[in-house]
């Protein structure tokens, strides 16, 4: 695995009011907004503060589980970067497992998991990155472009919690077309 884009001790996260959006200053021609607005976000993210040695950590066992999706290389870094700020920065979720089939068989997820869900209306399978493992349920992000469940439709790293007794563990992904690179929260700065 080539990785070309890799966390320094320059990246700083701050969040900006006009864009209601926790950002991460890659560089002085790059940031990433992240998918989150204010409402989701703990109280602690409104300042700036350094892109931490955990950080780091947590954003290269992302992109190690990414290489089991279906996605292009900006694609696993911006799932990546919105994965570590679901894990540290979110409110608590309740789970919304309601939207999902119960497997035959509990699967207790770890940090980084890539798994599947069964749709309740039709069976379609989605696919998640599990950001927060708990014992009865864990805090996921879609991991594919999109997907409607009951006239809701979810978007890619759109972070929801679900009861463990829906996940199944994938060991590779085989979704259809990837989301184009023109959705993608990297932005230059002028």
């Amino acid at each position: 695995m080539k990785m070309t884009f890799r966390p320094t001790d320059c990246w700083r996260w701050y969040f900006d009011s006009e864009y209601d959006s926790l950002m991460l200053e890659v560089s002085s021609e790059m940031l990433f907004r992240s998918c989150y607005p204010s409402k989701m976000l703990v109280p602690d993210v409104f300042g700036e503060f350094p892109f931490s040695v955990s950080d780091a950590t947590s954003y290269y066992q992302f992109y190690n589980s990414c290489q089991l999706l279906n996605l292009t290389d900006s694609q696993k870094v911006e799932l990546s970067i919105n994965a570590i700020v679901a894990a540290n920065f979110l409110k608590p979720q309740m789970p919304k497992s309601w939207y999902f089939s119960q497997q035959p068989k509990l699967y207790i997820p770890k940090v980084a998991d890539i798994v599947e869900v069964n749709l309740q209306e039709d069976g379609q399978k989605v696919c998640l990155m599990v950001v927060e493992a708990g014992g009865n349920a864990s805090l996921c992000i879609i991991a594919q472009a999109s997907f409607i469940a009951m006239s809701k439709t979810f978007v890619f790293s759109e972070a929801i919690k679900v009861m463990n007794d829906r996940l199944i563990p994938i060991e590779k992904q085989s979704t259809e077309q990837a989301p184009t690179l023109d959705y993608f929260g990297f932005k230059a700065i002028s």
